[in-house]
This record gives structure tokens, C-alpha cells and sequence, in this order.
């Protein structure tokens, strides 16, 4: 079991025993917030602070009997994973918990629009939530570039909440998959999963293989030479090859004026991505900034 499944049978324990999917939301975001750890990653949703891993989580602990099958969240055994917890997390969430008793329902969406009202961006009811005054206040944090630019952004090290997050935090409107065999075995990442979770939360999927790069060119990288010599191969005799793809990319900037190539590599030096920037970076006839977020 994961650790951070441990923290979120614990924190409907201690809530006695069930919660409401959005006060379960909130109450593990909040608890994220203040505790520092990223057990649970969000990002802006239509209620506010979100996390698809939790919604799987939750499926998972329910084929194993933790929790019961239901719509909310409600632990389906007498076993105690509260002291299964490290000591200082056991400490923090019970206080956590002390001091979050009295809120419920619209008093703690309210309390986390208005602690992080970035996360309230997407919220379809935040103007039911809060008075004139404190929606005008929370909207205020509420920027949205608009500026044309081409992004890059890599799913190593995250989560699929952290990346989603990253991209809407970015305005992103397309994201287009570069990879050349778009799999993973990491949750969310693989082509259907990936473009399920990014077209969930508004943003355009588009796959587009053939700038890619094929497995037997990644053999054997493992030095800066061998990834200048792959890179240069990419940037001379793939890229030029690619002129529909290329193409596409450019309408589709031309369009939606904010688009992110994506591929799996956290640091887009190590990344085909940068050559494909780069080629737009060239082209005059654009004139856009290029961001590796």
C-alpha cells in the first residue's frame, strides 16, 4: 500500500469513519497545504482544488475491502491506519483534524477558496460560495496569460494532478504528444489515460508519433556526446522529414496561440521536445516566445 493511501484512511477515520467526496477533497488538500507534503497532488477543478489520484486511490482500496462501495468515502474495516502513520504525521493530522471539525460543506470550500484561491480559478460555484466581496478578492489571484507562446513540458517525477496543474497554470489550451510510442507506466501518462485527464479538464489532446524518436536511436544514451549526436541526427534528417507535423503544430498555434509539446523526459535538454522549440523559435513568421515549464 502506498504511504499516502495510509494518510487518506486515516484522515476519514479520524473524521469518523465517512466524508462527502468534496469535503474529502478538501480536507486532504488543506491537510497537504499546511503539513508541506505533497502526499496528494491538486490542481483547479470545477469545485475547486482537485485530485484524480485520490478518485483512483479510492477504487483501489475498495477492490481490497478498505473502503466500501459507495459514493462518498467511507472506510469498510475496523483496522486502525491512523497508527500506521509515521509519529509526526499521526501528531498533525489529528490536530489537522481538531482544528478543522466545525467545517463542512460550503464553510470549507469557502475556507480553501479563500486561503488558496488559485485553485478556485476553475471553481463553477465560487460565486455561490463567497459574498460579492470575497469573489471579487479570490478572482483577483485569478491571472490568465494570453500572450502566443510554444511550451515543453515533461511527466517525469510527477504526478498526473502536478502536471495537469502545471499545464492549467500555464493557460495551456493544446497539449500535443510527441512521443513516438506513447506508454507508461506510470498512472495517467499512456496516450488514452493522458488525453482522457488533459480533454477532462478542458485542454485539446493531440498525438502526433512521427516526431518522435524510435527506441533503437535511444539505445546506449549515456553521456552529452551521445545525446548531442542523437539530438544532431534528429534536428538534420527527422525534423526535415516531418513537414505535415511540423505544419500542424504551427496551425495549431496560430489558432489557440498557447500550445505544450510534451514527452517524458523532466529536463528538456534531455529531451527531443527542445529541437521541435527550436525549430518555431526560428521561424520568423511567428515570432513566439518558447517556455519549458
Amino acid at each position: 500500500m502506498f504511504y499516502r493511501q495510509k494518510i487518506l484512511l486515516a484522515l476519514i477515520e479520524l473524521c469518523g469513519g465517512k466524508l462527502s467526496n468534496t469535503d474529502l477533497e478538501k480536507l486532504l488538500f488543506l491537510f497537504c497545504q499546511i503539513a508541506k507534503e505533497n502526499y496528494y497532488d491538486f490542481f483547479p477543478y470545477k469545485y475547486g482544488a482537485f485530485s484524480f489520484i485520490s478518485y483512483y486511490d479510492k477504487h483501489k482500496l475498495m477492490e481490497k475491502g478498505l473502503l466500501k462501495n459507495v459514493e462518498h468515502f467511507e472506510v469498510a474495516t475496523g483496522v486502525s491506519y491512523l497508527d500506521k502513520l509515521e509519529s509526526k504525521d499521526r501528531i498533525a493530522l489529528r490536530s489537522f483534524v481538531y482544528r478543522m471539525a466545525r467545517f463542512r460543506g460550503q464553510e470549507l470550500l469557502r475556507k480553501s477558496y479563500l486561503e488558496y484561491p488559485q485553485y478556485a480559478s476553475k471553481s463553477g460555484i465560487a460565486k455561490t460560495v463567497l459574498t460579492q466581496e470575497e469573489y471579487y478578492k479570490v478572482s483577483s489571484f485569478w491571472r490568465f496569460e494570453t500572450q502566443p507562446g510554444l511550451f515543453t513540458i515533461g511527466y517525469e517525477g510527477s504526478s498526473i494532478d502536478h502536471y495537469l496543474c502545471r499545464l492549467l497554470m500555464n493557460n495551456i489550451i493544446v497539449l500535443i504528444d510527441v512521443r513516438k510510442n506513447p506508454f507508461s507506466r506510470k498512472h495517467g501518462f499512456s496516450q488514452n489515460g493522458l488525453q482522457a485527464y488533459v480533454e477532462k479538464v478542458g485542454i485539446q489532446y493531440y498525438h502526433l508519433p512521427e516526431l518522435g524518436v524510435t527506441t533503437h536511436l535511444r539505445k546506449n544514451l549515456n553521456g552529452k556526446q551521445s545525446y548531442e549526436k542523437l539530438f544532431d541526427y534528429y534536428t538534420s534528417i527527422i525534423l526535415p522529414s516531418q513537414a505535415p507535423s511540423l505544419d500542424k503544430i504551427k496551425q495549431l498555434l496560430l489558432k489557440y496561440r498557447r500550445v505544450a509539446l510534451t514527452c517524458f523526459e523532466a529536463e528538456y535538454q534531455m529531451c527531443h521536445r527542445h529541437k521541435i522549440a527550436e525549430f518555431f523559435e526560428l521561424d520568423k513568421s511567428l515570432d513566439i516566445p518558447i517556455n519549458h515549464i
